[in-house]
Parts: structure tokens; sequence; C-alpha cells
């Protein structure tokens, strides 16, 4: 399950809980283009509480969007609380350059920082 919390300038917030599924990307991709149609690029964070991760259509959209939009994502900042989530943003970063950052739930100010920078 996710909410889109916010959208202000090209930064859009999105709160994740549970498992992200193809329903849900189906309304992510969308506002994620109108974002990078706005105003040429994004900057997301996403605040991963009691996540579970993706089923594996929303997998295979999340990295269909990013390799299609590469250029037009500045900044993810990814807050979660588990261990896994940090790793799973390790071996992210070999698809991804180093615009995806991983922080601990509790370092969420830093996250929002970086994410604006």
């Amino acid at each position: 399950m996710h909410e889109i919390v916010s959208e202000k300038g090209g930064l859009i917030e999105v709160r994740a809980s549970g498992k992200l599924t193809q329903d849900d990307y189906d309304q992510l991709v969308p506002a994620w283009r109108r974002v990078i149609a706005r105003h040429g690029c994004m900057r997301l964070l996403l605040v991963m509480e009691d996540f579970h991760g993706w089923d594996l259509g929303a997998a295979w959209d999340d990295l269909r969007f990013e390799t299609t939009h590469a250029s037009k994502i500045e900044r993810v900042a990814m807050v979660g609380e588990k261990a896994w989530q940090k790793w799973m943003i390790k071996i992210g970063r070999i698809f991804a350059r180093e615009t995806v950052k991983y922080f601990d739930a509790s370092k969420r100010a830093e996250a929002e920082r970086w994410v604006r920078a």
C-alpha cells in the first residue's frame, strides 16, 4: 500500500507499507511522470513503514521506470527500518548511480535534507 503524502516542486514524498503491488504502481508511475513533465526531473522521498517489499509486477514496473527515466531522477532518499532494506539499496546501486541513498528511520530529518539539497 502507498500514500502520496506531498508533491512540492520536483519532490514527491511517498509512504509505503505492507507490500507494494501492481495497483500501487499503476498510480505511482503516472504521478512520477507528471512531476517530471512539470519540473524536468524529480526527487523522491520514500518512507517505508512496516514495509514488506514489492510483488513481482510492481518490482518490474519500478525497474522499468528507473531505467527509462534515470537521467530525470535526481535523488531518491529511502527511509526504512529493517536491515534488508539497507542491503536492497546497496544492491540497487549497481543499476542506479549515486542518486539513491538509504537512511534509517531515526535519521528521517537527515534524509529530507539530503533529498532536497
